[in-house]
């Protein structure tokens, strides 16, 4: 049976999100069809977008996962805190792994197993964090949970690449911006 569509026969999009507080988002998830494939997509830090609401990303990925055959996409991301300025969210990171609050460090650990578990539940797993993220130490705990603990690893896709290698955003500004029916490439095999 085919998914449920709205009066443009788009299909019918179920939101979601996974909260801890309000400044904390582990997990954004969309659905439209549970016959077709679910995708992970893990970007560099929550925005806006939550259970009742899409940002400029979101937008972007439902666009994306659809055209190209999937049915669902959950995205999480490097750091949870919830902010739409990546220098903010950097910020955030650096001062829980240095900083006197255990709290921001606790749920820094928990994400990292999170996207690792994740990661080995879905189809494929896409990367975007970008060049803004700068933490190497909490990028390479994020892909060995994925690639390296329990079970095989999945491969790592992404829609471009920074002159760095860094795995694109798609909301990255001016040419690098990415049209939402490029094909993925492979940015690190598992």
């Amino acid at each position: 049976m085919p998914p449920e569509a709205d009066l443009f026969g788009d299909p019918l999009i179920s939101r979601s999100a996974v909260f801890n507080g309000p400044r904390v988002r582990h997990v954004l998830t969309r659905e439209w069809d549970t016959n077709l494939p679910r995708a992970l997509v893990i970007g560099n830090n929550p925005s806006t977008a939550g259970k009742d609401s899409e940002d400029n990303t979101s937008h972007w990925w439902n666009r994306w996962f659809m055209h190209w055959g999937y049915g669902a996409y959950d995205a999480m991301n490097l750091n949870p805190f919830i902010t739409s300025d990546p220098a903010e969210a950097h910020r955030i990171a650096e001062n829980a792994w240095t900083g006197p609050n255990w709290d921001d460090r606790d749920e820094l650990h928990r994400n990292i197993s999170a996207v690792g578990r994740a990661a080995k539940k879905a189809h494929k797993v896409f990367v975007c964090w970008g060049a803004i993220a700068r933490d190497d130490k909490l990028i390479e705990a994020v892909v060995e949970a994925i690639q390296c603990e329990e079970g095989p690893g999945p491969d790592l896709w992404c829609w471009g690449k920074t002159m760095h290698g860094a795995p694109i955003h798609p909301m990255a500004r001016g040419k690098h911006r990415i049209d939402p029916f490029t094909p993925a490439i492979l940015w690190r095999a598992a």
